[in-house]
């Protein structure tokens, strides 16, 4: 009986999830419904990027020393062009071995999937667990200028709780 007036109240108040999720943040549905990409995602000097024309060494480098196993390409403005993962690495070594002989642009894939910083957190844990083939990282664009901001990897938004 005490949830069923609970109900009726909650439908007379019109109080929604996104109402219980400003009183109760840190639970599991505040969080699905509040947290943005761009409060999780790895930016600024923990941004693993490489420019296209830089060096395959150069590339190796960023995507170890980041600890991301991927890293966003871009051009001289800042805009995506690809996105090399270990995956993509170790398709190259098995096919030439020899990779450094090759560009980034011969490594990279060339369309990415994307999500904006402005997104939800639980977007982002969908469109990277519901596929086929599930993504581990995805580049993260500004919505304005669509320059890549960051990246946003699935053990970080598992480590949030969500």
């Amino acid at each position: 009986v005490g949830d069923a007036l609970a109900m009726a109240l909650m439908k007379m108040r019109g109080f929604e999830p996104a109402h219980f999720a400003r009183l109760h943040p840190g639970g599991q549905l505040g969080k699905r419904l509040l947290m943005t990409v761009a409060d999780i995602m790895r930016s600024g000097e923990n941004n693993p990027v490489v420019s296209v024309i830089g060096t395959v060494r150069d590339m190796l480098y960023e995507i170890t020393t980041k600890h991301s196993g991927a890293v966003s390409v871009i051009d001289d403005r800042g805009q995506l062009l690809g996105l090399v993962t270990d995956f993509d690495i170790r398709k190259v070594l098995e096919q030439s071995g020899d990779i450094y002989s090759l560009g980034i642009a011969d490594i990279m894939n060339h369309s990415p999937s994307y999500i904006y910083s402005d997104e939800k957190a639980a977007k982002a844990l969908d469109l990277m667990e519901n596929r086929e083939r599930p993504y581990l990282v995805l580049p993260v664009l500004d919505r304005g200028t669509r320059e890549v901001v960051g990246l946003i990897h699935l053990h970080d938004l598992l480590a949030k709780g969500l």
